[in-house]
């Protein structure tokens, strides 16, 4: 790698392409390494910095990119806030965590917000209407279920009741989650079924995430270990690992696994 002065004096975005390139490293090589996106690897080579999700993501990707290189992530990190933090106006910096890093994320006052709004009424309609669908199929199927049990009738609750905690996976109940990472770290979220809502991505220290919606159970890697808060139905509690760990997440509770990663999912 690199020498920490291989770069000095040259604006940030030089020094890290040059690096790079002389160490015959492609962007891919680097996304797959540092878990950061090859299109924010481009944005801070090319000094693009309103591609970047806001100055503290830009701070700690500028950190890890140039650490990976063997630069001084330090001294990037400085001359970015000398020359580029310094001269974003009131409105241009954001909030310390603008934007999540995942790309299915909307950017900061972007277009899904409005589209929210014009899509709610379909929402509840369509909400409406998947009650009532699960209200007629609750009454049938309670229906079926005193016919074929009417003699048990006070048995045939209780096994209804134990039916209805199988199906939520084990807790009782769906959970909704979210999160905040105390280390710099690499992350994979993923639901009991679905594509994962944070997959295999590197948030820095303070990053905040979610709430996802209900699932059923959530299974949770740090592929790089660290600490995070997760949340669960509005209950927080802290995490941590030394080494890379996974952990099942349902109403019932957090527990370690065996470690499901480094792949998320």
């Amino acid at each position: 790698m690199a020498s920490t002065a291989e770069g000095a004096g040259l604006p940030i975005g030089e020094a890290l392409k040059r690096t790079r390139t002389r160490h015959k490293l492609d962007i891919g090589r680097v996304e797959a390494d540092t878990k950061v996106r090859a299109k924010y690897l481009r944005a801070l080579e090319n000094e693009e910095w309103d591609v970047l999700p806001g100055p503290a993501y830009a701070k700690g990707f500028l950190r890890t990119y140039a650490e990976y290189l063997g630069l001084d992530g330090d001294a990037l990190v400085d001359e970015y806030r000398r020359t580029v933090e310094s001269s974003l106006g009131p409105n241009e910096g954001g909030s310390s965590f603008a934007e999540p890093v995942l790309e299915h994320h909307g950017r900061p006052g972007g277009e899904p917000r409005s589209g929210w709004r014009r899509a709610t009424p379909l929402i509840v309609a369509l909400a409406a209407a998947v009650v009532i669908v699960l209200l007629v199929l609750g009454l049938t199927g309670g229906s079926g279920h005193k016919e074929r049990h009417r003699h048990h009738h006070h048995h045939g609750k209780g096994h209804h009741h134990h039916a209805k905690g199988d199906v939520a996976g084990g807790g009782g109940q769906a959970v909704t989650v979210s999160l905040t990472t105390h280390d710099d770290m690499v992350v994979c979220l993923l639901p009991g079924h679905g594509r994962p809502l944070i997959d295999s991505q590197t948030l820095i220290a303070g990053a905040k995430e979610g709430p996802f919606p209900p699932a059923d159970n959530y299974r949770l890697d740090l592929d790089s270990g660290g600490a995070v808060t997760l949340t669960t139905n509005g209950k927080p509690q802290r995490v941590r690992s030394k080494r890379p760990a996974s952990f099942a997440v349902d109403s019932s509770g957090i527990r370690p696994i065996d470690f499901a990663g480094p792949n998320c999912p």
